[in-house]
């Protein structure tokens, strides 16, 4: 770690150990965590959140690939956020989804009658399509397109106001002499 010009940083070196029923230690070598927040967090809950970690970097990994979180290029800041709210959204919707969509699996994806286990936001998102169809929309049906009436009768538009085209002048080369 460097820390050559963090040298008043407070913080709290943690080390953890999972230790067998017995006593014994489950690992050969204990965790070390660096906490710097509110010295009033339980220990406990201090490994547990670490333990959070994993889930949360596979959300972002998911995010990121699957759900465009990194496409917005907008050096706007407001616009960076919005977007990133916009694929947190999206990402709760597929978690919302996950009861009401029926797993769409491969062929040769293992089917285990009365398989517990929920459906991953990937494999939501493969089968929502199909859900969303079958839903529907309450948006009125689209009205068919035909020919446009045109402009009215006797109606003349003013003409376009059209500018000068403004041509450059050649350059005139510089004498070697004139420079300094």
């Amino acid at each position: 770690m460097h820390f050559k010009k963090l040298a008043s940083l407070s913080a709290t070196l943690v080390q953890v150990e999972f230790l067998k029923a017995d006593g014994a230690p489950r690992y050969k070598r204990p965790m070390w965590l660096f906490w710097r927040g509110p010295p009033e967090v339980a220990l406990a809950d201090l490994c547990r959140m670490y333990l959070w970690r994993f889930a949360i970097e596979h959300l972002f990994r998911f995010l990121k690939q699957h759900m465009g979180l990194n496409t917005n290029r907008s050096p706007n800041l407001v616009s960076a956020q919005q977007w990133m709210w916009l694929c947190a959204l999206a990402y709760w919707q597929l978690l919302l989804l996950r009861e009401q969509v029926k797993p769409d699996r491969p062929a040769w994806y293992p089917r285990k009658p009365g398989q517990g286990s929920p459906l991953t936001p990937a494999q939501v998102q493969r089968s929502a399509l199909v859900f969303l169809v079958e839903l529907g929309t309450p948006a009125a049906t689209a009205r068919p397109a035909g020919k446009g009436t045109g402009r009215p009768k006797n109606y003349h538009p003013a003409p376009r106001l059209r500018y000068a085209v403004i041509f450059k002048g050649k350059k005139v080369p510089k004498s070697p002499a004139a420079s300094p």
